[in-house]
């Protein structure tokens, strides 16, 4: 009869908590260790069956739980003789000092049949739920078999107690060389480092393995844990290994982690590793090592140096290059420019880090991310700008740590520090209007110039204007500029910034400035009193260097022209001219039309296409109301005009008694100007023209009607009616155009109109239109005019009057209206 072992499972429970030193779990390059020694194992006790054959008891380890205590241990068998060995003629039966016994079972994932080939070895795995007040040095072990010559049919072969110097965890500074089956696997602990956070502090662990073995290593899966000298128990942390296979001479990193009270001695801990069987829901203890502490902490570097991240498997580099500190009375801003380069071979993906500020007395503020960090890509070798910023107290400036954490994910099961920097005492820098900026390239005069803010719905465009000026004896190339904004204090995200170069140059002459804008939106009812602008020069793909802090106190409101002052545009590439014409109310059934002409002049030398341009109307009481502008398509000469049109349809309550605004800059769109095929998403250089009441005036007489650039007078008319239903006006006219205008957009119409005062009809002719019949430029010209209306008989009978009108989409502003008497019947 053989003894069968069963299996129970039992589950251990532990505690699970926080944070790592670095991007853990990945394959790293770990380094050669010098001056370590071999740890042999745990090896118990060998009992020899015979002179060839031996059974060994080691990796004698308990495994904690929260209510229970289990120990597990192996056996190994050696076969030396030429039959095969059947292990399971023999037991472990296992006691405690005081003589309590305790039932074994055997691990499932044991060999079923126990036969070992001869000149060979096999492992088998016991383990036993015992008295959690047990130690070691209390335990028995008894190696049982059966021998039916035996009074009791048992044979003892050997016995042994686990002595009190029985060391099976791992020595500090000796490494573990571990032989599974065909599997050889060398492995080590680095000095462990504690970061304190507070209430708590960060425990920060690395077990290295090496396959030193000739075939791929599949790597179990393991779980850490730390227990110190007073016996708590913490489960450890660690990322996801993606790949499963270690291949010969291959080395990984385990960085591990948990958080723990300030408070707690972690002198003398030790780590604890188990694999996990999924298939048998059970933790099999594979080893102990002892841990140190080393004295120095390199998760935190100095403010002025570089820290090193593993992100992806590959090194990352990060560092502070700027810090700006701006006081507000109970609060210093703080805006930190960092670095980050990708110092291997590849790309990474950096991950969505979460930054704060630590005060000495553990004190933890919020830090606010400028830049998009998600997704963002490090090519090798090319330095990554991020900006941050936090508001802390005014008496928080010494004593300050910035941590970059990596918060929790589904990837990520806890929030953990990466790195930190320890922060230098922080000094406010005086924000200025303008500065000398000396590069590589040549020496600057830097102006913050000046700031507008001009309507755009329910917001309002921010736009702040730079100068740069070549104060140097020679050609100068333009810095590459990149910027963060503020406004009182609050930093406005870069997604939300674009940044237009105004002048189409290359390089700045001596002595000439070129200019750029930067410009946002904010909510309409947004006030701020302070502007501040940190500016950078990109002077390489890896390199940049801080211009300084500039702020703005003043946003000046939009200048206001009279109809008789130019709006002179001045940007190198764009100069041009545009002078008020006029200005009419046109009316609609619902609602009413506004409408102004100016003159537009290229002021450049070279023929090209003039500024697309955007706008609002602005009422007395306030209101906005998005003009729209016919921009010129086509290109004009050096000196040459087009009519410009801009006009909205309004409320037919609006009366335009010379209080009305029409705001006009040029239009943007992203980080351009518009163009007239491209949808302007914001404006820019603006000023308001102050427009006169409406300057329609009716004419008793139809001649010189001036509808822009036409005009139109009519010699004879002869009203003939067809039916009663039907009539045609047969016009004599003379239409004249004058030539100042290069380009016209706007398509002229008229509406012609017949009247007796209760009934009214009419229809629209183009003038100079582009397909068909209307009217056309020259003298005693000649057309007929069809007019339909359903008592056009009873209209023209007793007298009539014909009105003549300019038509925009539908609206019509009078020109003229002339009574007549006689009418040509035709049959």
């Amino acid at each position: 009869m053989k003894r069968i072992f069963s299996l129970q499972v039992i589950m251990l429970v532990m505690l699970t908590l926080f944070v790592s030193l670095i991007n853990p779990s990945q394959m790293v390059t770990v380094n050669a260790q010098t001056g370590m020694t071999q740890y042999k194992g745990a090896s118990l006790q060998t009992f020899m069956l015979n002179s060839k054959s031996y059974i060994q008891i080691k990796d004698v380890y308990f495994k904690y739980g929260s209510k229970d205590k289990e120990v597990y241990f192996t056996l190994t068998v050696y076969n030396g003789d030429n039959t095969s060995l059947d292990f399971l003629d023999y037991w472990v039966e296992l006691s405690s000092a005081a003589g309590s016994k305790y039932p074994i079972k055997s691990y499932s994932g044991n060999s079923k049949s126990g036969q070992v080939a001869p000149k060979t070895s096999k492992d088998f795995i016991f383990y036993s739920q015992i008295d959690t007040k047990l130690f070691y040095s209390d335990l028995n072990f008894k190696l049982v078999k059966w021998d039916f010559s035996l009074p009791n049919y048992t044979k003892v072969i050997g016995q042994v107690k686990v002595p009190g110097n029985y060391q099976n965890a791992v020595p500090i500074n000796y490494y573990y060389i571990n032989t599974t089956d065909n599997n050889k696997t060398k492995s080590y602990l680095s000095p462990g480092t504690e970061f304190t956070l507070g209430a708590n502090k960060q425990l920060n662990i690395n077990l290295n393995l090496e396959n030193n073995g000739m075939y791929d290593f599949s790597l179990p899966e393991y779980r850490f844990y730390i227990r110190t000298k007073a016996g708590l128990v913490l489960r450890l942390t660690h990322d996801p290994i993606e790949n499963k296979e270690l291949a010969p001479g291959d080395k990984l990193s385990y960085s591990l982690r948990t958080n723990v009270n300030s408070k707690t001695d972690v002198t003398g801990a030790q780590l604890l590793v188990t694999s996990l069987d999924g298939e048998a829901k059970i933790e099999i203890p594979k080893a102990i090592y002892n841990i140190s502490w080393s004295k120095s902490n390199n998760l935190i570097v100095d403010e002025k140096k570089a820290a090193s991240i593993l992100v992806e498997d590959k090194a990352v580099s990060a560092q502070i290059d700027s810090i700006f500190t701006d006081s507000s009375g109970t609060s210093n801003n703080i805006i930190f420019t960092t670095k980050w380069i990708n110092k291997g071979k590849e790309v990474v993906t950096l991950p969505d880090y979460k930054f704060e500020i630590m005060s000495k007395d553990g004190i933890r503020y919020p830090v606010e991310v400028a830049d998009q960090t998600t997704g963002v890509q490090l090519i090798p070798g090319i330095e990554k700008e991020i900006t941050i910023q936090a508001i802390l107290p005014t008496a928080k400036t010494e004593g300050l740590t910035l941590l970059v954490k990596l918060p929790k994910s589904e990837v990520n099961k806890v929030e953990y520090v990466t790195t930190a920097f320890r922060l230098s005492k922080l000094q406010e820098v005086k924000g200025v209007l303008s500065k000398t900026y000396k590069n590589e390239q040549g020496i600057y005069q830097i102006n913050i110039s000046k700031a507008e803010r001009l309507p755009w719905g329910n917001q309002d465009i921010i736009n702040a204007f730079i100068e740069i000026k070549n104060i140097g004896t020679k050609s100068q190339a333009i810095p590459k500029l990149q910027t963060l904004l503020r406004m009182n204090s609050q930093l406005i995200n870069n997604e939300k910034i674009n940044f237009i170069q105004l002048n189409n140059s290359g390089l700045i002459e001596p002595n000439e400035s070129i200019y750029f804008a930067i410009s946002t939106k904010v909510p309409y009812t947004y006030k701020f009193s302070e502007l501040s602008l940190n500016l950078t020069d990109e002077i390489s793909e890896s390199k940049k260097q801080t211009i300084g802090l500039f702020k703005l106190n003043e946003i000046k409101s939009i200048p206001e022209l009279s109809i008789s002052d130019a709006f002179e545009m001045e940007s190198v590439g764009r100069r041009a001219t545009i002078n008020f014409e006029s200005t009419y109310m046109f009316e609609g059934k619902d609602k009413d039309l506004i409408y102004a002409e100016f003159k537009y002049t290229n002021n450049e030398s070279r023929f090209g296409n003039l500024p697309s341009l955007y706008g609002y109307f602005k009422t007395a009481d306030g209101q906005y109301i998005e003009a729209k502008i016919n921009n010129v398509k086509r290109g004009v000469a050096p000196g040459g005009k087009t009519l410009l049109a801009a006009y909205a349809e309004v409320p037919k309550t609006l009366v335009n008694n010379g209080n009305i605004q029409l705001i006009i800059g040029e239009g943007l769109n992203g980080q351009a100007f518009s163009t007239p095929e491209t949808s302007p998403d914001s404006y820019i250089s603006a000023k308001a023209f102050k427009l006169p009441k409406d300057q329609t005036k009716v004419s008793d007489n139809i001649a010189d009607l001036k509808v822009s650039p036409y005009t139109f007078t009519m010699h004879k008319l002869n009203t003939m009616l067809n039916d009663v239903e039907n009539i045609k006006l047969d016009m004599t006219y003379t239409l004249n155009k004058t030539g100042i205008y290069d380009h016209i957009e706007k398509e002229t119409k008229l509406y012609f109109e017949v009247t007796d005062g209760r009934n009214a009809y009419g229809t629209t002719v183009t003038v100079e239109p582009a397909e068909g019949d209307g009217l056309q430029v020259g003298e005693e010209k000649q057309i007929i005019i069809p007019i339909k209306g359903l008592q056009l008989g009873n209209v023209i009978f007793n007298g009539y009057s014909v009105n003549v009108y300019e038509e925009i989409d539908g609206f019509k502003r009078l020109l003229s209206s002339k009574k007549f008497g006689t009418y040509q019947l035709i049959r």
